[in-house]
């Protein structure tokens, strides 16, 4: 098999399970009980991933990392710009770890 050909059944077999759904599922027909669960799976997967790291990110202060994240989760929730969120956060970790905690 050349590359070209490797390159083409790959893009294939990515492209094809996202653009089935698109054709075979009607949105009008899912009921609204699924709808409202489907649309927490993004949230959920995104904290499964980022928490992991976020817990162990200052290695040896896993304390700094708990109160971290309570402190982004608590300024995320009062302002919805997630730049703000982020330089907040790194300034008050920044912060936290001159202080000696």
């Amino acid at each position: 098999m050349d590359i070209l050909t490797v390159i083409i059944l790959m893009m294939l077999v990515t492209y094809l399970p996202r653009m089935i759904p698109m054709y075979v599922i009607d949105v009008e027909k899912i009921p609204s009980e699924l709808k409202r669960f489907l649309s927490f799976i993004p949230y959920a997967a995104l904290g499964a991933l980022i928490l992991p790291g976020s817990i162990s990110a200052i290695s040896g202060k896993p304390e700094v990392s708990a109160i971290a994240i309570a402190l982004s989760a608590v300024i995320a929730w009062f302002n919805s710009n997630i730049i703000v969120t982020v330089f907040l956060t790194v300034a008050a970790t920044y912060l936290l770890l001159l202080s000696g905690i």
